[in-house]
């Protein structure tokens, strides 16, 4: 029998309260209201995810060298995820990393949705464009020969993007 995962939280009346957490699930109401864990590959478990959003979740292996943080852009080659850049054109965004992506090992990404990330400063309401290395900026290349421009989302609040994907248009410079 596998052990029980536990994290302990404060109630509403201030009292310490122990509750069981899952990694994996078996669609049955047992599992409801417990916290989610990554699993032992440090990904969600497709046996948690709703349907409605299993066709946002793609999951491929990592192959950037120095990896691919949470919240960062990402591209799909041959051999899996790399940070897409504005300045490559084969590196057009296809979604955000939700995992950490280490290199040879499997991360998720997310194509479309809503999507939190920790510590950004986006300007509500602001149209955001894939950078270079993943980022994200308001900026799109204007001008410039052979640049991807690519529209990723638009911030619902400071920390908040939703995915909007849009095809790359190369840019050129009007001289």
């Amino acid at each position: 029998m596998p052990t029980k995962k536990q994290a302990i939280i404060k109630t509403t009346d201030g009292k310490m309260q122990v509750n069981v957490a899952t990694d994996t699930s078996d669609g049955t109401a047992a599992n409801a209201g417990r916290f989610l864990l990554l699993n032992d590959l440090g990904i969600v478990d497709d046996s948690v995810i709703p349907d409605w959003m299993k066709g946002f979740l793609i999951k491929d292996n990592c192959v950037e060298t120095g990896g691919i943080a949470v919240g960062k852009m990402v591209a799909l080659t041959s051999t899996g995820f790399v940070l897409a850049d504005n300045g490559t054109l084969t590196k057009d965004a296809i979604g955000i990393a939700v995992s950490v992506g280490v290199n040879g090992a499997q991360m998720s990404v997310l194509t479309g949705g809503k999507f939190t990330i920790t510590g950004a400063t986006f300007t509500k309401g602001s149209t955001y464009f894939l950078g270079a290395t993943g980022d994200v900026t308001v900026t799109p290349p204007d001008n410039v020969a052979n640049k991807l421009s690519q529209r990723v989302g638009k911030a619902l609040a400071t920390t908040q993007l939703v995915l909007e994907i849009s095809e790359p248009i190369i840019t050129s410079s009007l001289a």
